[in-house]
């Protein structure tokens, strides 16, 4: 079978590598869609460490159930399902207590273990979930994000009437856009430089606030009788848009920590989070049970996946799109990888 094989930082090339095997309670998922994030990309470059190369990449994917092994029961041959990428051992306290996504010793697909670059995959039965006929499977993909997104509201309770700010609007910051407005937040704020974001979060519910039009604290303060939201939400991953969502945000309110950070954020504020009050929230990856939330929402029709799939790529030219998402991460949302 075809896989798309990483030998270290840009060395991605599609080869030929042995069909994968089923054994007990694993499942071989024929994979049709994998989509890229920020993950795959730092994999790709270099920038995230990988434990072990050569490795298959991707990790955010769905497919048909293609052969059951021994000791499966919830699933069969020629079921739809989106693959939950987190690895864990299901034997530790934080499996035991729910929170899989802390596991340690876990890891992901496409970093730990071979990922969902490749035309066939072998996984644990626990880490797939059945999607209905209504969600294709490149939507699908998409599946993985919100169910990130789930996993955050889990921690910071929006309660109808909430100001919330969301900085950075990338296709999981436009979820968390949707999500807020849904949830009763009143107003949500979406903030990004792009004019084509701004458009989407708009139709999703948000007031937009361009930063090359307005500084976005002071749009914020002025929209909310000089205090601030209640939450703003960071979803770029930079100690810049940190600082302005702790500067955005009113005295007592909370800051969700969602883009992937560096580990060291130059000039952060910790007087202003004792100051002011601040909860400052992380949130890591789901659980399976927000991927049952995120079907159920998309179903309901509260929540489009279509509009974050701007570009397409079959698996023989998964490279270009992998540098597409690396050298011009603003030109689309979801890269999605066709198999």
């Amino acid at each position: 079978m075809k896989a798309a094989v990483l030998r270290g930082p840009y060395a991605l090339t599609v080869e030929d590598v042995p069909h994968p095997m089923v054994r007990p309670g694993y499942v071989i998922v024929n994979v049709k869609a994998t989509a890229i994030c920020g993950t795959d990309v730092g994999i790709y470059n270099g920038k995230i460490f990988v434990p072990r190369l050569p490795v298959v990449q991707g990790h955010e994917s769905t497919g048909e159930i293609v052969e059951v092994g021994p000791d499966v029961a919830d699933f069969k041959v020629g079921d739809r399902v989106v693959l939950n990428s987190l690895i864990f051992c299901r034997h530790c306290a934080y499996c035991y207590a729910g929170k899989v996504n802390l596991c340690p010793n876990g890891g992901l697909m496409g970093r730990e273990v071979d990922g969902t670059f490749a035309e066939y995959v072998a996984v644990p039965d626990y880490n797939c979930i059945k999607i209905p006929d209504s969600i294709s499977y490149e939507d699908g993909t998409s599946l993985i994000s919100l169910a990130t997104v789930f996993r955050s509201h889990e921690k910071i309770n929006i309660t109808p009437g909430d100001t919330v700010a969301v900085i950075g609007q990338g296709a999981a910051g436009l979820l968390q856009t949707r999500l807020s407005v849904i949830s009763g937040a009143d107003p949500v704020f979406a903030i990004t430089r792009s004019r084509w974001k701004l458009d989407i979060a708009e139709k999703f519910g948000a007031k937009i606030i361009n930063p090359d039009e307005a500084d976005p604290v002071s749009a914020v303060k002025e929209a909310t009788g000089g205090l601030g939201v209640d939450l703003a939400i960071e979803s770029v991953g930079s100690s810049a848009t940190l600082r302005q969502a702790m500067d955005m945000v009113r005295p007592g309110g909370t800051v969700l920590l969602f883009g992937i950070a560096p580990a060291v954020m130059d000039n952060f504020n910790g007087y202003a989070m004792y100051f002011k009050e601040i909860k400052l929230i992380g949130s890591k990856g789901m659980v399976p049970k927000d991927f049952h939330m995120g079907i159920k929402v998309v179903e309901s029709g509260k929540v489009d996946l279509h509009p974050l799939i701007t570009h397409r790529f079959d698996l023989d030219h998964v490279k270009e799109a992998l540098d597409l998402a690396d050298k011009r991460p603003g030109d689309g949302l979801r890269v999605v990888v066709n198999i």
